[in-house]
């Protein structure tokens, strides 16, 4: 009998699931690896959307939930979600009885799992990692979690690169594009296919938008989202569907605005919780643009081909494509901006442009590279001084 792999797949938020699908998928159908899901963060919140509902539709059943309070959003409130994180994931690893824990990306909640993995000398192996985002504590937690991490999976070279100078080993990084690619080609549609799984009247288009704070700004979260919101209403001609953001610090001043300013314009923006990860990548494909700072601005919308307008400095240092429009966090220059991606000259260089990140097959790639790992190999993990 083959004796598969348990690698323990953890997730906190609805974006980063919906990265993970394809990587899940792909394990499904091994027979060397065996998916242990383990969900946390707001996936269990009602608050946002509870978006574990969304998981168990995908016909997947978690194998340990991991509760967080998440009373706020103040420094200490995101400092005792972490801590119920690694309390919790540390009190269910062993019944997990893992070979590997799998995180992707950089939230507060990724890198609290991280190091519940350390003192149980669990490999840890992560996704999207090498990226930089200089207006987020992101950056750091990022790069702290590679750190932590025995196998590492970059969606672009450039990326790897910089792992490689975090002193990782070269064969323990691989390049091998991002799972966004596979997701947003599962999910692409057409404005009435949208329009029917959101219920909505989209016509005669829309604008997807996300605004999460910029949680190393000078200006608070309250005055970000007022300068966001002063450049966004300058749009009249379209639909406003407009997702809250992440329980990141300063999310409540976010939320606040976002309320009130959808209140104000009933009959043109639709507000949601979250569209969960299926539905916000349909809706991305068939959209006239995406705007704000959400990473789907610079890595999902350029492989859909859809202009974007990237607000501010949170994500400062990624890769972005031609497709992809920066502007300070002014009203100004957001409507400026937006005016820009929505020039049909623009629209058609962004539809015309190289699909970035990979050729669309990163979770097989993953995989087959784990099918092939020695699991308990892993755990010393070299250090490599560059010249």
């Amino acid at each position: 009998m083959t004796v598969r792999a348990r690698i323990g797949v953890f997730t906190a938020t609805r974006a980063e699931y919906g990265l993970l699908r394809p990587v899940l998928s792909a394990m499904e159908a091994s027979a060397w690896l065996e998916p242990v899901l383990i969900v946390s963060g707001t996936h269990l919140s009602e608050r946002h959307g509870r978006t574990l509902s969304e998981i168990e539709a995908d016909g997947r059943t978690p194998a340990a939930l991991i509760p967080v309070p998440l009373v706020g959003n103040a420094p200490a409130d995101v400092a005792a979600d972490m801590a119920a994180v690694l309390a919790g994931l540390g009190a269910a690893l062993p019944g997990l009885r893992l070979d590997a824990l799998m995180v992707l990306g950089d939230r507060t909640e990724v890198l609290a799992a991280a190091a519940a993995a350390v003192p149980f000398g669990l490999p840890i192996l992560h996704l999207e990692g090498g990226h930089r985002t200089t207006g987020a504590v992101d950056d750091a937690i990022r790069h702290a979690v590679t750190k932590l991490s025995a196998l590492h999976f970059t969606a672009a070279e450039p990326y790897r690169q910089r792992i490689l100078q975090l002193g990782e080993a070269p064969d323990r990084v691989f390049t091998v594009g991002s799972t966004a690619v596979e997701t947003i080609r599962a999910a692409r549609a057409d404005r009435a296919t949208v329009a029917r799984m959101l219920e909505a009247d989209l016509e005669p288009g829309f604008l997807l938008v996300t605004f999460h704070p910029e949680t190393l700004a000078a200006m608070s979260p309250a005055d970000q989202i007022a300068a966001f919101l002063g450049g966004l209403a300058s749009v009249k001609d379209r639909k406003l569907v407009i997702t809250r953001p992440n329980a990141d610090v300063g999310s409540d001043a976010v939320r606040a605005a976002l309320d009130a300013f959808a209140a104000e314009r009933p009959d043109q923006v639709m507000l949601y919780e979250s569209l969960g990860a299926a539905r916000y990548a349909a809706a991305l494909t068939a959209c006239d643009a995406v705007v704000g700072n959400s990473s789907s601005g610079v890595i999902e919308a350029p492989i859909a081909c859809v202009p974007s307008v990237n607000v501010g400095g949170r994500q400062d240092g990624r890769i972005k494509p031609p497709s992809v429009v920066d502007c300070a966090n002014t009203p100004q220059a957001v409507a400026g901006a937006l005016a820009r991606a929505l020039d049909p000259t623009f629209a058609e260089g962004a539809r015309r442009q190289p699909v970035p990140f990979g050729d669309g097959d990163a979770a097989g790639q993953i995989v087959e590279i784990l099918e092939r790992t020695t699991f308990d190999e892993l755990v010393r993990k070299p250090f490599v001084d560059r010249p």
